[in-house]
């Protein structure tokens, strides 16, 4: 490979790293916090972008955590949007800003095999950010901007990578 000069920025992903399986619980919470910011940050790439192409998000996510990624690239892409004023609006939408959240608690616990292979990182997210608008320029309804999640973040043993799995709304404002 050749040395990028200085102004080029060097990618800090990790996504599709292999690395080993967790030696503690505090890396395996160190490394699905890590993924789980990647994701969030390219949802809201992959829906600025158009929705069109989540391929970015399959080296990310796994399970529930893809599919509703995926739906949600598409709902961008193809609309219709309900908007503030509870009219669907026809064709593409377009979003700015993206999801963040706050660690209220994690855990890790065995999964498949591999002790802290699963983190269940309990959070506030925060969506307050990152807004949806119809392609008539109206901004989309949507729920509250702060809800509390359990985020699951499994370590994958075939593909020797962490990914997002699961994304369980608790119903809580936060």
């Amino acid at each position: 490979p050749t040395a990028s000069p200085s102004n080029t920025p060097t990618p800090t992903s990790t996504a599709g790293t292999k690395v080993p399986p967790p030696a503690s619980e505090d890396e395996a919470i160190a490394a699905a916090d890590s993924v789980l910011t990647e994701y969030l940050v390219a949802r809201g790439e992959v829906n600025a972008a158009g929705g069109t192409d989540t391929s970015s998000l399959e080296v990310l996510a796994t399970g529930k955590a893809l599919d509703v990624a995926v739906r949600d690239a598409a709902y961008v892409a193809e609309g219709p949007v309900l908007n503030v004023d509870q009219v669907n609006v026809e064709g593409p939408a377009t979003t700015e800003g993206a999801i963040k959240y706050e660690t209220l608690s994690a855990y890790g616990q065995p999964w498949e095999d591999v002790e802290n292979g699963l983190v269940t990182i309990n959070a506030c997210q925060d969506a307050s950010e990152y807004k949806v608008f119809a392609s008539d320029g109206s901004e989309a309804l949507r729920p509250d901007a702060r809800t509390t999640f359990d985020y699951q973040v499994i370590y994958d043993s075939e593909r020797q990578t962490w990914l997002v799995y699961d994304l369980i709304s608790l119903g809580e404002s936060c």
